[in-house]
């Protein structure tokens, strides 16, 4: 009604805080030029609720389709005994349960949530959390050194 109706669309600038909001949404458009974010200091903002583009998409997750429009990516989702599962580990973890051995110079901690932690002084190695590693650093120390190997198997990673 307000791209056929200037009147319209001049009452509806009226009777909003944001004429530009207005114009973006007469327009098609998913976005606008708006008051800075608070968090982000990014300026755009969705016309379908006044919130922070970049903020909005960080934390949901969305695209727009072939028309412009927003859908959603889909969340993963889990089943009711999956997250039932996964907090208990988490809670295990924060209890401080951990499972520690030592294969040659390599000392691993591998905990109930899956993480595995290495350490070997030797190499000056310290990771807290082995899957934050590059694949390719893995790679390369891995091929020079057999205990990392078996380590890995050890505490269950495919190698």
């Amino acid at each position: 009604m307000a791209r056929s109706d200037p009147d319209f669309a001049a009452a509806l600038r009226r009777q909003t805080m944001y004429a530009q909001r207005v114009d973006a949404l007469i327009a098609g458009q998913t976005w606008y030029g708006g008051k800075p974010c608070g968090k982000c200091g990014s300026v755009r903002r969705r016309v379908y609720d006044n919130s922070c583009w970049t903020c909005q998409k960080a934390r949901t997750g969305f695209a727009l389709d072939a028309r412009n429009r927003c859908v959603s990516l889909g969340v993963p989702k889990q089943s009711r005994d999956g997250y039932a599962t996964r907090a208990a580990e988490r809670r295990r973890e924060a209890a401080g349960e951990v499972w520690a051995f030592e294969v040659g110079d390599w000392r691993a901690r591998v905990y109930p949530t899956g993480r595995l932690a290495l350490d070997c002084d030797r190499l000056h190695v310290h990771s807290e959390d082995w899957r934050k590693v590059p694949p390719a650093r893995i790679f390369e120390i891995g091929s020079r050194e057999p205990d990392l190997v078996e380590a890995m198997r050890q505490a269950g990673w495919a190698v």
